[in-house]
């Protein structure tokens, strides 16, 4: 599941736990919030801006700036996120 979608689905969920709840059934519109909040804290913290290593699964430590420019210059269109994941996974195997 893409980063946007995982953020996304809580919001949805909230929205729609809303519209269910003044308009319809106010216990499926509880419900609807309990899992909207579920989901928000089940998703994890890579959706909040930590990158995740994709060999170890574990948050990526604090990159060097200067590598991941470096990074971003040889690499044109990469994102600041996979600059990050790139130069962590390097760091790492090191």
């Amino acid at each position: 599941m893409t980063t946007w979608l995982r953020a996304l689905a809580p919001v949805a969920l909230t929205a729609i736990a809303l519209v269910v709840f003044f308009t319809g059934d106010r216990t499926i519109g509880m419900l609807l919030i309990v899992a909207a909040l579920g989901s928000a804290f089940l998703t994890g913290t890579s959706i909040l801006g930590r990158p995740v290593t994709r060999s170890s699964g574990k948050v990526a430590a604090a990159a060097d700036s200067e590598a991941v420019r470096a990074y971003r210059r040889a690499h044109p269109g990469s994102t600041i996120s996979e600059a990050v994941r790139a130069v962590g996974e390097d760091e790492s195997s090191r």
